[in-house]
């Protein structure tokens, strides 16, 4: 796998055209285990080969792609370019390929991490009221070196719906990965195990979200603890916000823990009106609910530490999302250095009077109904509300209502520039910035667009 990655990178966009991606990741290949020395790996990255493996994502950003534009339709096996220039009509998908790719010269194509379900197309047809078929374009843009944000789109297969997720890692990609390797699975899992004791469709999806949310913390605690005790003390810092959306009929259920945010758009909302709705609430130390929220739990305790002024807050002075997968350093007094190592070896100083945890792996869950108008969902990582707001990005969804690639095309094309603004720099300047010292101008940028025409 990583020869092929590796060889097209070296060749033209042109290969694209004439050449599927089906040869880059068949179905039945397997990765092979490689030795630390040979793949670089860590001591934890290593323990979690048990769990996961380096998906398309990580090997591109390992390998030098910086993004990816993804299109979503099921019931194919693999990722089949040619089809999508053969036939009598195929000068609009041309046309549309040109003015979408080979603008964005960062973009090395389409290319994602194939399962039985998903496809790369460009073009448009019916869509159908709960099928994922062609609703879905997605664009990330790495800045860490390997990227760390991870997402997550599929058909669920135990109730008439579909999930979007969206992974934003920190003092790693590891969590993320894990996240988006068994998170969506374990939902549907668990709707299936509930739904003869919850008759309630909102109480079966929401239950069905927390139990999966609690799995994907379980998991990474039995791995992380390991690698704590074996000598490995990062993994205390390791965690990830995430953003999950279910769409089933008429309702979008929303799952958040951190700063990720979505919103919906409604395309028929005059100039001068909030044309937007949010759909989770910013879970970090900076907003203010969240710092009166910890502060009457932890009354007597030095909870929220903020700095700029108070531009600029964390839990304990370590961390600013308030809710998250890992973060075990503010979890679990085992992950607190509770023998005292020293720090030269890696070790934070422990939290005295540790009285955790400060932060949860709750998701905090919302459910909102599909009105007239609503077209679009539009889920993303900080990285991209860092850069826009939520009114600009329904500006640009509402002046490009019926062309989903223009939309995305626009998000980030206008994200990367204000990057580039808040920085003096030009837009080719900053494209010309390294991976990893990138994050230093802007963070990882992850949008997944979502029409949701038909559904009401």
């Amino acid at each position: 796998m990583y020869k092929n990655l590796t060889s097209l990178i070296q060749k033209p966009l042109s290969f694209l055209f004439n050449r599927t991606i089906k040869s880059l990741v068949l179905p039945d290949q397997k990765t092979k285990r490689k030795s630390k020395k040979q793949s670089g790996l860590s001591a934890l990255d290593e323990l979690l080969f048990r769990y996961t493996k380096p998906d398309q994502q990580f090997l591109d950003a390992k390998y030098g792609f910086n993004a990816q534009f993804i299109v979503y339709e099921t019931n194919t096996k693999y990722c089949d370019l040619s089809k999508s220039y053969s036939g009598e009509n195929n000068e609009r998908q041309q046309n549309n390929y040109k003015n979408i790719v080979l603008p964005l010269i960062m973009i090395y194509g389409c290319h994602l991490y194939m399962n039985d379900e998903t496809k790369c197309f460009f073009g448009s047809s019916s869509l159908k009221k709960n099928q994922l078929d062609q609703r879905v374009v997605l664009l990330q843009y790495a800045a860490n070196n390997p990227i760390e944000d991870r997402y997550k789109v599929n058909q669920l297969k135990n109730i008439n719906g579909y999930a979007v997720s969206v992974f934003d890692g920190h003092g790693g990609w590891q969590l993320a990965e894990l996240a988006m390797n068994i998170l969506h699975e374990k939902i549907d899992h668990y709707v299936l195990k509930n739904q003869d004791k919850i008759q309630n469709q909102d109480d079966l999806i929401q239950q069905s979200i927390s139990q999966a949310y609690s799995d994907v913390e379980e998991e990474f605690y039995k791995v992380a603890l390991q690698a704590y005790n074996m000598g490995f003390p990062s993994v205390a810092r390791v965690g990830s916000c995430a953003l999950t959306a279910i769409v089933v009929g008429n309702k979008v259920y929303s799952a958040n823990l951190g700063d990720s945010k979505g919103i919906i758009v409604n395309v028929n909302n005059k100039a001068n009106e909030k044309a937007y709705k949010k759909i989770n609430h910013t879970l970090n130390a900076n907003s203010k609910k969240e710092q009166r929220r910890l502060k009457s739990v932890f009354s007597d305790d030095d909870i929220v530490v903020c700095k700029s002024g108070d531009k600029s807050c964390y839990v304990k002075g370590r961390l600013q999302p308030t809710r998250s997968l890992g973060d075990f350093r503010l979890k679990f007094q085992e992950f607190n250095n509770p023998k005292n190592i020293s720090e030269d070896k890696g070790y934070l100083k422990s939290i005295s009077n540790f009285k955790g945890p400060y932060i949860s792996s709750t998701p905090d869950q919302q459910v909102f109904e599909i009105q007239k108008g609503d077209r679009y969902l539009v889920i993303g990582s900080d990285g991209l509300w860092d850069e826009l707001t939520k009114q600009q990005i329904s500006k640009i969804v509402q002046k490009n209502q019926n062309n989903k690639d223009e939309i995305i095309k626009h998000i980030f094309e206008e994200s990367l520039s204000h990057a580039a603004k808040s920085n003096k720099m030009s837009d080719e300047e900053i494209k010309k910035i390294p991976l990893g010292k990138r994050r230093k101008l802007h963070d990882d940028i992850t949008v997944i667009l979502v029409d949701l025409q038909g559904q009401v």
